[in-house]
Parts: structure tokens; C-alpha cells; sequence
């Protein structure tokens, strides 16, 4: 049976916990009225304490044991009484937006798996997890932003899989270094690369143009892009009204359509500086999806 573990920083306040986080995840909140900012902030406060419950455990055990921490106190803001600010604020955004609550707990499902020391399987494995830690992340924040369509929860499916096999790209040579791999172990065999490669410290000729690596990462580009395509189609497909309503997420989605390009410019060289759109060009993507909300 897990034991339950309080997590260090349970005390702190969602407004503490963004505010520390370097995210872009944050630039769609300043176009928000102050409520819906609020209710964004708890969700994106609850993700941030939950990543981190296995991100800073030192070891599997202390990491499902602060999940198990977590999970209770989804419940409790879904129930009874949270015990801790984050609990409480997600409670009040859940009352006032009606925010679901199995998008969250397929968030804790997602991050266990980080727990697992086998990693991602294959391709259908790696969008199951992209589902869980990105897609229903985005699923939960519709009905704060107004839009809970059919057509806004595929779009959020779409992104939410985009956003989060960037982040996998950009992030190889760092997961790698703390013992983590989520290209799936298929890709790494078709593509014919050994998993410590990817820490950078492999031959030359492996992360050369069309070597290994660059296989590889080609791959992640290529599934990144189609996410990213499907998102545009269904964000197409909805009413002015509904695509007006997401302007928070087609900002993150300009940042990291950018973000994408970037890494596929890179190619398959790892031991390149960790790619990173500056905060200037952030700026500019984000005026420019506000400036052409109406299209």
C-alpha cells in the first residue's frame, strides 16, 4: 500500500507557484479577466505541484507516495475539504467554472508513469501519455475559458499531444540525465539508436545530419507538426465566438509551433544549448494572435 506523503511546498499559495515558473504556459493568462486568471492559475498551480511530486522525489517510492498526497487532495476540492491553497483555490475555479475532475486525475495517472522505470513502449503509448500530462490539461481549462464544444475538446486533444511531444524533443538530453527516456523504445530501435546516446555523449557521426539521432528526432518533429495541423483544422471548425475564447491556448500554441521549428533547424544535435523561444518573440507571437483573434 503507498504511503501517503505531504509534499514540500503543500503550504504554498497558487500565485507562489507561478510566479517561480518560467512556463509559457503563463503568457495566455494577462488577455484573461481576473476570475478566469484565477481559475487558471489553481489548475496550472495543481499541475505544477503534481510534476513536481515525481520530478523532485528522490526515488520512486517518496514520488508515488506525494502523488498519492495529491490525489487526496483532488478528491477532498471535488468533496469535502482540501487541506492546502492550491486544494482550496482548485476547489473555488471547480465550483465557479465547473473545471472536471478526470482530466486532473488522468494528470496523476500520466505522472506515475514517470515512475516507471521501462519508460514509453511504443507510438500508441507515447500519445496515451502525451494525452494525460498535456491533453487533459487543456481539457480541464475549457470550461474556464468558455469554450466546451466537441470541436474545442478535440482541439484541446490536438494541442495538448503538439505541446507536449515538443516539449519531449527539446527535452532528450535532459531527461535522459536524470534516467528518463520518452521516445518510445520502437523508434529507438527503427531509428537504430542507443538510448545513452542520448545523453550527448555518444560518437560524432550519430547526431550528424540523417545519423541516428537525427532520425529520431526527425520523427518527433513530424508527429509534433501533425498534432499541430489537426489542432488548426478543428480550431477552423469552430464558431468565431469559441476560437475568440481560446486565444489563451493559441498563444501557447504559437510559442511552441515556434519552439518546433526551432528544433527542427537543430536537427539531431543534442549537445546544442536546450532550445528556448526568447521572451521578446514570445511577446510578438502572443500580440500577434490577439491582434488577429477575429480570424
Amino acid at each position: 500500500m503507498t504511503q501517503v506523503m505531504t509534499p514540500p511546498g503543500a503550504e504554498l499559495a497558487p500565485e507562489s507557484i507561478t510566479a517561480r515558473s518560467k512556463s509559457s504556459f503563463l503568457a495566455g493568462f494577462a488577455c484573461m479577466g481576473e476570475e478566469r486568471r484565477a481559475a487558471m492559475t489553481a489548475i496550472y498551480a495543481f499541475c505544477r505541484v503534481v510534476d513536481d511530486a515525481v520530478d523532485e522525489a528522490p526515488d520512486a517510492a517518496t514520488g508515488r507516495g506525494r502523488l498519492a498526497f495529491w490525489r487526496s487532495e483532488l478528491e477532498a476540492a471535488y468533496g469535502a475539504a482540501p487541506t492546502t491553497p492550491v486544494g482550496r483555490a482548485l476547489q473555488r475555479a471547480a465550483q465557479r467554472f465547473e473545471v472536471p475532475c478526470a482530466p486532473l486525475s488522468d494528470l496523476l495517472d500520466g505522472c506515475a508513469t514517470d515512475l516507471v522505470p521501462d519508460g514509453i513502449a511504443d507510438e500508441r503509448a507515447l500519445l496515451e501519455y502525451c494525452y494525460r500530462v498535456a491533453s487533459a490539461v487543456g481539457l480541464a481549462c475549457l470550461p474556464v475559458f468558455g469554450a466546451t464544444s466537441t470541436g474545442a475538446q478535440r482541439f484541446a486533444v490536438a494541442l495538448g499531444r503538439a505541446l507536449q511531444l515538443t516539449n519531449i524533443l527539446r527535452d532528450l538530453r535532459g531527461d535522459a540525465e536524470v534516467g528518463r527516456t520518452y521516445a518510445p523504445r520502437t523508434w529507438l530501435a527503427e531509428c537504430g539508436v542507443d538510448a545513452k546516446w542520448l545523453l550527448g555523449t555518444g560518437p560524432d557521426p550519430v547526431y550528424a545530419p540523417g545519423g541516428p539521432v537525427a532520425q529520431l528526432c526527425q520523427r518527433l518533429v513530424a508527429r509534433g507538426e501533425e498534432h499541430f495541423a489537426a489542432a488548426r483544422r478543428e480550431l477552423q471548425q469552430l464558431a468565431v465566438r469559441e476560437r475568440r475564447r481560446l486565444v489563451p491556448a493559441r498563444i501557447m500554441g504559437a510559442i511552441y509551433g515556434d519552439l518546433l521549428r526551432r528544433l527542427r533547424r537543430r536537427g539531431g544535435d543534442l549537445r546544442a544549448p536546450r532550445a528556448r523561444v526568447p521572451k521578446s518573440r514570445r511577446l510578438v507571437l502572443a500580440l500577434s494572435v490577439m491582434v488577429g483573434v477575429k480570424a
